[in-house]
């Protein structure tokens, strides 16, 4: 044991002398390894990190979120008001349950327009269900019932108030030729994009759902939006809305998903995404490994007198391997921290300007370096192999 320690050693020392000797082909090599696990290390830091970001989105919302709309699929009888309105009462395993109509137009404030966007029909719950927060004023209440009020986004409010407006609160809205009292005004928030429907706050306004006939010119409606309880598993909750639409409308066909289903989904298709990713990265590994054995195969050839003279010593077969291996996992490993260096500072510099949350995936780094060893050692082994089985004569005599 001792003696092979001693003879790696005085192999490792051997090798280091070869490639600090030709310095700029060790460095050409190392660069092109560096490039490869860099591109890896990146390429795959990025995919756990946008999978992240979409598993923060989600559990800001609440993976408790249960979707209804009105299959795509089919024709004929509508969600009808009435049922939304009763759903989160009628079913034990939904907590609350908020019902949209929606539609587009445009916003006049004292003769001049603050903006064009969704006009949302809305009750009570919606604010709390999607964790809306006011500003200013309130939110719509349930004894709203046709009512002509209206509460605003962030940037609808900002508009009115550059147009002249003191006090939002208590003004008058018009949409398309319809006048409206604010309410409230929404404090302004980052949208999510986790989910298949969209809020939009800040450039929307919302009305009884009631009013919303008058505004909006395909009052149905849309979606609603609900929350089952912590202790009900998601499939239940699905199985309990079903059922309670089938009894109230036998005709309507709808489609249900839930956020923990999404996150099953996005999680598989994120996962393909990451290898997808490593795959592209590792197509510049696999130049850099070829550059490798490129320079391997020189040394060994300039230096076949080199190994003639320790063959002839009494050097054998294996310490020649494993002399030129060495070489090889040095240029790689150096190369692979290197790469590890450079991929983290480029997905760090990726983040910073895309806003998104810098993590160091264990995962990435341990693999790079792993990687990098083996890169070594697969590409180096047949220009090892080959200086093993030199004829020492033919070596000396220079042939």
């Amino acid at each position: 044991m001792k003696r092979a320690l001693s003879i790696l050693g005085a192999n490792a020392r051997q090798a280091v002398d070869s490639l600090a000797k030709s310095r700029l082909r060790s460095v050409l090599g190392l660069v092109g390894v560096m490039i490869g696990i860099s591109s890896v290390i990146a390429m795959v830091s990025l995919g756990e990190i946008a999978r992240e970001q979409a598993l923060k989105q989600f559990r800001a919302l609440g993976t408790d979120i249960v979707l209804v709309r009105k299959s795509s699929k089919a024709a004929g009888e509508e969600i009808g008001l009435p049922a939304a309105v009763a759903l989160a009462a009628s079913v034990p395993s939904i907590v609350e349950a908020a019902p949209r109509v929606q539609g587009h137009g445009a916003f006049r404030h004292a003769g001049k327009g603050v903006g064009n966007g969704s006009i949302q029909g809305v009750t009570a719950s919606f604010a709390t269900v999607n964790r809306l927060s006011l500003e200013a004023g309130r939110f719509i209440s349930d004894l709203d019932v046709d009512r002509h009020y209206v509460v605003v986004g962030a940037d609808i409010a900002n508009a009115m108030r550059r147009n002249g407006t003191g006090s939002v609160v208590g003004a008058t809205l018009e949409i398309d030729e319809t006048l409206l009292t604010v309410l409230g005004v929404l404090e302004k928030r980052a949208e999510s994009y986790a989910l298949p429907f969209r809020v939009d706050a800040n450039r929307s306004v919302f009305v009884p759902i009631t009013t919303a006939g008058r505004v909006v010119s395909a009052p149905g409606i849309e979606v609603i939006i609900a929350r089952s309880r912590a202790s009900v598993h998601h499939e239940t909750a699905v199985a309990d809305v079903r059922s309670y639409f089938r009894r109230r409308a036998p005709g309507l066909k709808l489609d249900i998903v839930t956020a923990r289903e999404l996150i099953a989904r996005m999680e598989a298709q994120m996962g393909i995404f990451t290898l997808l990713l490593g795959a592209v990265g590792s197509i510049s590994l696999i130049v850099g490994g070829i550059g490798i054995m490129n320079i391997m195969l020189v040394s060994v050839a300039e230096r076949r007198r080199e190994i003639a003279i320790r063959r002839a010593l009494g050097a054998k077969r294996r310490d020649i391997q494993s002399q030129f291996l060495i070489e090889s996992l040095i240029l790689t490993m150096a190369g692979g921290v290197l790469g590890v260096a450079v991929g983290l500072a480029a997905t760090w510099g990726i983040c910073h300007f895309t806003a998104w949350e810098f993590l160091i995936s264990g995962v990435s780094v341990v693999s790079g370096l792993a990687t990098a060893a083996v890169c070594g050692l697969l590409f180096g082994f047949q220009p090892a192999h080959r200086a093993s089985r030199l004829d020492p004569i033919a070596g000396l005599q220079g042939e």
